[in-house]
């Protein structure tokens, strides 16, 4: 290598340590400038002013709701259907006809069954008759009668194969058949259901259930619509099969937008402060020794302020002493703050 090639290499050299060192430099003084900015213009931070507001601690549990009174009607004879006579969302009355299955069906003997009431029924009206006058013994009244009885009771079920009913007044909330469709004994047909309330059953485990109690607010919560209820009903002793307590809960669906059948959440209130101070979980500290701490602003500082936590619930802190209304509390840029450091309040 020449003389000159060798001093043009060791400039460049030179020039890229110079060059590498200067960067290091700039890298290492970084946070040390950012410090001496916070030390000049104090740490940005965003505040809130302290008031009092609503603290509830609930607790949640899964729960499948359905109508306060539901009832699956299924077929009892093997036939075509031969009508429909409700849509689902149809509101009916009790014993209003809903299926209709062919009148000469085999499993019913539906013209024997009427014919029987027939003869029952004007067999029964003269022996009254015949009795009035003497003409029969109250022996005879009675067999009558009680033929008279067997044969309505039989009329009564032949009919409710043929013309199937609705067991109760409410809504037609599924139907299971088509015109002309082949059914089984023992098949779905539709479901009757009264949805102005709603039933769901929870269970609350060893460690909530002195928390519980009969008659308690609860809400429901499913696909952005928010039910209020209470429980019902609360058992005394635990069910082994679930090793939990059977709670009944009732809500109101007056309007009818929750389904029967969905699944949602049941919130339990257990505790209720309609004037507290609120503390969002993430905004307390706790130090080496246990004690619960916040950050609130003074005299454009920040000033530690030691905190005793009441209630708590998921997301928040019930503060019962630490804190008053009208304090300013640090609520973002903690990461920056401690205790008499200089703020800049954005």
């Amino acid at each position: 290598m020449s003389l000159k090639l060798f001093k043009k290499t060791a400039i460049l050299l030179i020039i890229f340590s110079i060059f590498t060192l200067g960067c290091t430099k700039k890298k290492e003084a970084g946070p040390s400038s950012m410090e001496e900015i916070y030390k000049v213009q104090g740490v940005p931070v965003k505040v809130e002013t302290v008031q009092l507001q609503e603290f509830v601690k609930s607790l949640d549990y899964n729960a499948t709701v359905n109508g306060i009174k539901e009832t699956p009607v299924f077929a009892k004879v093997s036939d075509k259907v031969m009508n429909i006579n409700a849509k689902i969302g149809q509101k009916v009355q009790k014993d209003q006809v809903i299926i209709d299955f062919p009148e000469n069906n085999i499993q019913a003997s539906y013209h024997q069954a009427k014919a029987s009431f027939q003869l029952a029924s004007q067999t029964w009206e003269r022996m009254q008759s015949l009795y009035e006058t003497g003409g029969i013994s109250k022996q005879d009244l009675d067999s009558a009668e009680t033929q008279f009885k067997v044969a309505q009771a039989n009329w009564d079920t032949v009919q409710q194969m043929i013309h199937v009913r609705a067991p109760f007044e409410g809504i037609i909330t599924d139907i299971n058949a088509r015109k002309m469709q082949a059914v089984a004994t023992g098949d779905f047909l539709f479901t009757v259901s009264q949805l102005e309330h709603l039933y769901s059953r929870i269970w609350v485990s060893e460690t909530d259930i002195n928390s519980v109690k009969k008659g308690a607010d609860i809400k429901f919560i499913w696909n952005g619509h928010t039910k209020i209820g209470e429980i019902t009903e609360l058992a005394l002793s635990i069910n082994k099969d679930f090793n939990a307590f059977a709670a009944d809960v009732i809500l109101d669906n007056a309007d009818l937008s929750i389904k029967s059948g969905v699944t949602g959440t049941v919130l339990v209130e257990i505790y209720r402060n309609n004037e507290a101070v609120v503390v969002p979980r993430n905004l307390v500290k706790k130090d080496e020794t246990g004690k619960t701490f916040v950050y609130v602003a003074e005299n454009s500082k920040a000033k530690r302020r030691d905190v005793q936590i009441g209630n708590e619930s998921e997301l928040d802190y019930e503060i019962i002493s630490g804190l008053t209304p009208g304090d300013i509390l640090i609520v973002s840029g903690l990461q920056f703050v401690n205790d008499n450091v200089k703020l800049s309040i954005q």
